[in-house]
Formats: C-alpha cells, sequence, structure tokens
C-alpha cells in the first residue's frame, strides 16, 4: 500500500522573513496565549513591588540580615569603592562597559535592549523614589557607614548598576557556547550580586530594598525585550 504523506497543518509549517533588524529569522508560528503568559510575570511582579515598597518602611527580617552581612567582618572600604563607581565619572564607564558587553553577548538586540532600559532607569529612578518615599536604614538597627540622601527604593545605585551587569549576565547565559559566554556571566551575576552587598554593608538600604529593585529592573527588562521583539517580528 502506497505511503501517504499527512499534511502538515499552519502551525507546524517553518516561516520565514526578514526581521526589523535585517535578520533572517526561520520559526514556528508561537500560540497567542503563550505569547500572553510571556508578559504576565514581569507585569505581575511590577505590581506587587511598588505597593509592598510603598505600604512597608522594612521587611520583617530586614535588620537582621543587614546585620548579619555587616558582621561578616569585611571592611566597608571594598563597598565604598564599589559605591563611588556609581558616581560620575565612574558611572558613565560602568554603563559602557554594560553597553558593549550586552552588545557583544546579545548583538544588535542586546544593545536595544540595554539602551532603553540604562535611559529608563535613568530618568525613571529618583522621581519613582519621591512617590514610593520609603526611609532609609538608621543607626538605630544598622550600622551607617555614609549618611546617604532622599529615599531608600528603588536604589538609584542598584538600578544603573543592575541596568548595566543585568542584561550582560542574560545574555552571556544565552550565548554560553561560545566565545567564553559562561565565564562572563558569572562575572556579570557576580558584580549584580557585589553591588547589592555593598549597599547593604554601607548601610545606605534595607536588603528587602536591592531585592525589589532587582525585581523592578528584571521586569523592566524583560517588558522592554518583549516589545523589542514584538516590533522585530512585525511584517
Amino acid at each position: 500500500m502506497p505511503n501517504v504523506a499527512q499534511a502538515a497543518s499552519p502551525s507546524d509549517v517553518p516561516h520565514s522573513r526578514h526581521s526589523a533588524f535585517g535578520i533572517r529569522h526561520y520559526y514556528l508560528p508561537v500560540p497567542k496565549s503563550s505569547s500572553r503568559q510571556r508578559w504576565l510575570l514581569p507585569l505581575i511582579l511590577i505590581a506587587l513591588v511598588l505597593p509592598l515598597a510603598m505600604l512597608t518602611p522594612r521587611l520583617p527580617g530586614d535588620p537582621e540580615v543587614a546585620r548579619a552581612i555587616q558582621g561578616l567582618g569585611i571592611p566597608a572600604a571594598p563597598a565604598a569603592w564599589i559605591t563611588s563607581l556609581a558616581g560620575r565619572p565612574g558611572l558613565f564607564g560602568v554603563l559602557g562597559l554594560g553597553l558593549v558587553l550586552a552588545t557583544w553577548r546579545g548583538r544588535l538586540r542586546g544593545f536595544v535592549v540595554t539602551a532603553l532600559l540604562m535611559g529608563l532607569w535613568w530618568y525613571a529612578g529618583e522621581p519613582l523614589k519621591e512617590v514610593v518615599k520609603r526611609p532609609r536604614p538608621t543607626a538605630e538597627f544598622v550600622e551607617v557607614v555614609r549618611q546617604s540622601s532622599g529615599f531608600s527604593f528603588p536604589s538609584t545605585f542598584a538600578t544603573t548598576w543592575f541596568s548595566a551587569w543585568l542584561p550582560v549576565a542574560i545574555y552571556a547565559w544565552r550565548s554560553r557556547q561560545r566565545n567564553a559566554g559562561l565565564a562572563i556571566s558569572i562575572v556579570a551575576w557576580l558584580a549584580v550580586l557585589l553591588g547589592g552587598w555593598a549597599r547593604i554593608r554601607m548601610g545606605a538600604h534595607w536588603p528587602s530594598d536591592l531585592f525589589m529593585t532587582f525585581g523592578l529592573v528584571w521586569a523592566t527588562f524583560a517588558v522592554i525585550e518583549l516589545a523589542v521583539d514584538r516590533l522585530d517580528a512585525a511584517p
């Protein structure tokens, strides 16, 4: 009996196109429900983090965790040096290095997403602090090495620092099979952790400030990347 080829459904047939970035893609169509699910997590995270920061001056356990980190025996000098990198002109070096590495690992998409993320938090960090009005740690609870001005959330140091290193960590991990991607991703994640540690060690932020700021930066990164993907997929 002759073989009869089974007709492929439209969803099983690969499509090809040139993207807005000039790259030819071959892909299977993604169901609309799956696309919607990709937007949900970052949007839900933003919707949870902002009210939580506005309604709580600190979270249970923040003083204990901060004191434990400060009690590790590591002097404040390295934390002060890391913090100084967020001041000018070092700030431009950190952002420039992050953008170059993200572009190397993520190519044109990495450049566009990272540049938009940096630009967003460059302008949004301080105004958002004035909306949330979360107080900083005080010497009553932790060692305050250097008094910082303004409110505590989001940490503008952390939004800058995470905007530089988080895209590098993600794009390097995705490209870990080529050109030392795994090593670069590990270094970038270590930079993220060291930045968070430095601000807690200095007594400038509660641990929850840093965790929630990280969540906010990741969520905005995810939303920007999804928006860029949507534009890239436009006919």
